[in-house]
């Protein structure tokens, strides 16, 4: 097999298909590529989430071992099964989909239709096809059981950081985290020009690297006499190598949970209308529902203190680029606007207060921009929005912990006019 999962995985996925899909379910290429990319890393998110359960994980392999004696025909006709092409595979696909989600997948299903703009039936559909496709290529690799484990924890990082914003409420567990869950406090998240403090993470490196250090210089300055006392030396740096990876893994494991847990506090997805009858699906604590919520309220008035921070957006580290999972939550905040046509909002972004003070007002002023022309790019008046940058002003936690700074690193929108 590839050496990584989800990359063999897209492999499959060519223009032709594309099109092909696009075809048969009347959405843009762009839609269906967006749709396959959030579907792949979400079913072995949902793998990653059953990976404890020996006997949930003895169910996928059995699905694996039918669809291995057919992989070859699922894997060159994927799009047959857009059509019904193939009913065998489309039901072991389902059957992994139920194993998988249960009576969640519709909610998964509405989470990647929301992230790639396109219907829930479409979603649906791709989920669908894509289901196969993972049996299929496992089925054809002759994965044992030990080794499927393996690989998922093994790939773990790449696979929750390709995730879809959002499946860790929809799934209702910690273990799914990733740079599309957002900062610690639900602001934007990625590097900045110095973005914060000295990784812990990387702690346990430069343990593992000192000592292998260390024991080159005594092996290499040891007559033979002197090495053969050197046994308890080299002990004792395999034992801190050995502690140096347990702290290493559990920083990982820290690391992955915290973000998990951001996600968590958002609340789960859940579906309401807007005056104009559209239908949104956000975080019941999200900016999406804490601002249609404040309108509503007659009672508040605009002031200049009341600020909704964004939960899901995602920028290019030390960039004011968005990256492709922010779109979900752009699209929703545009809706909101649509909907309340006399509403215009500021948009303020903000740093933490680690490394240069002007480059950090000048990324925290460029990143506002950034969602100011998505948000006329998706159809709002630019006069309706003003954009500025406040760099490492107005902290809303201390800078002293990497939780505050996660904190302050944050785009956010205060209402200027209802």
């Amino acid at each position: 097999m590839s050496v990584n999962l989800l990359d063999s995985l897209k492999e499959y996925i060519t223009p032709e298909l594309l099109s092909q899909a696009s075809g048969a379910l009347g959405e843009s290429e762009s839609g269906v590529s967006n749709a396959i990319s959030s579907a792949l890393p979400t079913l072995l998110g949902g793998l990653l989430n059953k990976s404890g359960d020996s006997n949930a994980m003895g169910s996928v392999m059995d699905l694996i071992t039918k669809s291995s004696a057919d992989s070859g025909g699922i894997l060159s006709n994927l799009g047959g099964l857009l059509s019904g092409g193939n009913s065998e595979a489309s039901g072991i696909g389902s059957s992994l989909l139920s194993l998988l989600f249960g009576g969640k997948l519709s909610s998964i299903t509405d989470l990647i239709a929301g992230v790639s703009g396109i219907k829930s039936s479409s979603a649906g559909s791709i989920l669908g096809m894509a289901a196969p496709l993972l049996l299929g290529h496992l089925g054809k690799s002759g994965i044992t059981l030990s080794g499927l484990t393996g690989l998922l924890s093994s790939q773990k990082e790449s696979i929750l950081a390709a995730a879809p914003a959002g499946l860790g409420s929809v799934l209702g567990f910690s273990g799914i985290s990733g740079g599309s869950f957002g900062s610690a406090s639900g602001g934007t998240t990625d590097g900045h020009s110095g973005d914060s403090g000295f990784p812990k993470w990387l702690i346990p490196l430069l343990l593992i690297g000192a000592a292998l250090l260390a024991l080159y210089y005594f092996t290499k300055g040891c007559n033979k006499s002197d090495m053969e006392s050197s046994d308890v030396s080299v002990e004792a740096v395999d034992s801190l190598v050995g502690k140096a990876s347990s702290e290493m893994d559990s920083a990982t494991s820290g690391a992955v949970d915290a973000m998990g847990d951001a996600a968590s506090a958002l609340g789960n997805f859940f579906k309401f209308k807007l005056p104009n009858g559209v239908e949104l699906n956000a975080p019941e604590k999200g900016i999406e529902n804490q601002l249609v919520t404040w309108l509503n309220d007659k009672s508040k008035v605009v002031d200049k203190t009341t600020w909704f921070n964004f939960d899901r957006l995602l920028f290019e580290t030390g960039k004011s680029t968005l990256k492709p999972e922010s779109q979900e939550q752009l699209k929703n905040i545009a809706e909101v606007l649509k909907a309340y046509p006399s509403v215009e909002i500021k948009l303020g972004g903000y740093t933490d207060n680690v490394g240069d003070p002007k480059a950090n007002l000048k990324l925290s002023g460029d990143r506002a921009s950034s969602v100011m022309n998505e948000l006329v790019k998706l159809g709002i008046d630019a006069k309706r929005i003003v954009a500025e940058g406040y760099g490492d002003q107005h902290p809303v936690a201390s800078n002293d912990t990497e939780e505050g700074r996660a904190q302050n690193r944050r785009i956010a929108i205060r209402v200027t006019k209802k």
